[in-house]
């Protein structure tokens, strides 16, 4: 009956037009979950900036092998400075191991997030794929398209993983703390 088959080709095509809507959905969902990972990356790397002072002039002095007594034994008047200076931002550095820890979980729990929308996606382009009816061009058009952007979400977030990967090798705030 060719009227069945009409509405069976309508049904497939609105489930398709649907599936298409949300993968859209999932792409601005993803665009805006990359940009929350981006600007954790930018917290975490203003709090290593934040340590810097700290990190930067004690393992000097350490590494130097000479004692702030001995330091201002030679005649450097900078000692009480530096010392008031380590004072001051010891509280901030003793923080920042937590705050770095933090940061890092919600990182992970945005990647997370991401790759399940990616898993949904993949399930629903499989989905409305399978359906096996003739689309039209420019939905067809769409629909490559959908699956180019899906690609480049996944080098995406491989790339993020990479990241997360190198900056917990080189992350000046695990030498602080170690």
């Amino acid at each position: 009956d060719p009227s069945r088959d009409l509405a069976g080709v309508r049904a497939s095509l609105s489930a398709l037009q649907q599936a298409i809507d949300q993968t859209e959905a999932l792409r601005r969902d993803f665009l805006a979950t990359r940009r929350r990972a981006e600007d954790l990356i930018g917290q975490l790397a203003d709090a290593a900036n934040a340590a810097s002072p700290y990190v930067l002039f004690f393992p000097a002095q350490v590494r130097s092998g000479t004692s702030p007594a001995g330091i201002y034994s030679n005649g450097d008047r900078r000692v009480p400075e530096c010392t008031a200076g380590v004072s001051r931002q010891l509280p901030r550095a003793r923080s920042l191991p937590l705050r770095y820890h933090d940061l890092q979980l919600r990182y992970n729990e945005a990647v997370s997030e991401f790759q399940d929308r990616i898993s949904t996606l993949e399930a629903q382009l499989a989905a409305a794929s399978s359906f096996g009816v003739i689309v039209p061009p420019d939905t067809a058009r769409r629909l490559a398209n959908l699956a180019s952007q899906l690609a480049r979400s996944h080098s995406d977030l491989q790339v993020a993983r990479d990241r997360q990967c190198n900056g917990l090798a080189t992350c000046p705030l695990l030498r602080l703390t170690r």
